[in-house]
């Protein structure tokens, strides 16, 4: 007796090392045609999963019992990361904007009108911020992986990683405030812009991370099989079951447009 998705775990992960035994066949190849000079404008052969289907028949055998599964809450995550990256972007932005305001409240340049068109227009601010909001979420995104802790909390320091090279970067190193910040004494605005940015960031990640916990669990039941032909005569024929399903690796994204 077993459970069916370990049967099906099993089922995958054999043609999984068979294509990877077959793959490693054709590398070993390479060294033989190497040796007979053979190997010039020779295509090595190699297996690559596609689609598969197949059809299992089981029986049931008890379904009594019940396991504990835990996943991540991929709609909360989703909700959270807009939310997070929305709060990041204005903390960082209000953090920046009074450097540079005081920095240079008396020049009224064409170097400073950039700053000045952002500090003084509320429009224009609400605009950078949901732009910035979108490269942190972007940023967010491409450290998935890294971003959620196996317990199901948010890794506070890769979440500030994001931040901070994002701000940095779409911020500190915008074109419209590269010359502003090249004039004479722009290095030291600079220096206490980015004091106060990394300030703001690392004060507010506790704040908008309390309490976060995207797993969620889920109570499966949890059905007994049998797959063998003399123990499946042997069931009534409401225990027996077929199952079809089609798999398609070359299919499967990591990532949802919307995440």
């Amino acid at each position: 007796m077993a459970q069916l998705s370990t049967i099906i775990s099993s089922i995958l992960r054999d043609m999984i090392v068979a294509q990877h035994e077959a793959n490693m066949y054709a590398v070993s190849l390479e060294e033989i045609y190497k040796k007979n000079g053979r190997l010039e404008r020779f295509s090595l052969p190699s297996a690559n999963i596609g689609e598969v289907e197949m059809e299992l028949r089981y029986g049931v055998t008890d379904d009594s019992a019940k396991t504990e599964q835990y996943e991540i809450n991929y709609p909360m995550l989703r909700q959270l990361s807009v939310e997070v990256s929305r709060k990041l972007a204005r903390t960082a932005l209000g953090s920046v904007l009074p450097v540079l305001q005081s920095a240079f409240a008396t020049d009224t340049s064409e170097e400073t009108e950039g700053m000045r068109r952002l500090v003084g227009d509320m429009a224009t601010q609400n605009k950078f911020c949901a732009y910035l909001g979108r490269k942190i979420l972007k940023s967010m995104q491409q450290a998935f992986t890294r971003l959620i802790n196996e317990d199901g909390t948010v890794n506070e320091q890769v979440l500030t990683h994001c931040t901070l090279a994002t701000c940095e970067e779409e911020i500190l190193r915008h074109e419209e405030l590269l010359s502003l910040l090249d004039m004479t004494g722009g290095g030291a605005v600079r220096e206490k812009a980015q004091t106060e940015l990394e300030s703001s960031v690392r004060d507010m990640m506790p704040k908008i991370l309390k309490d976060v916990n995207i797993k969620r669990k889920r109570l499966m039941p949890s059905v007994d099989v049998t797959v063998n032909s003399q123990e499946l005569s042997a069931l009534p024929d409401e225990c027996v079951h077929s199952i079809k399903f089609r798999i398609s690796p070359d299919n499967i994204r990591l990532f949802t447009d919307d995440m």
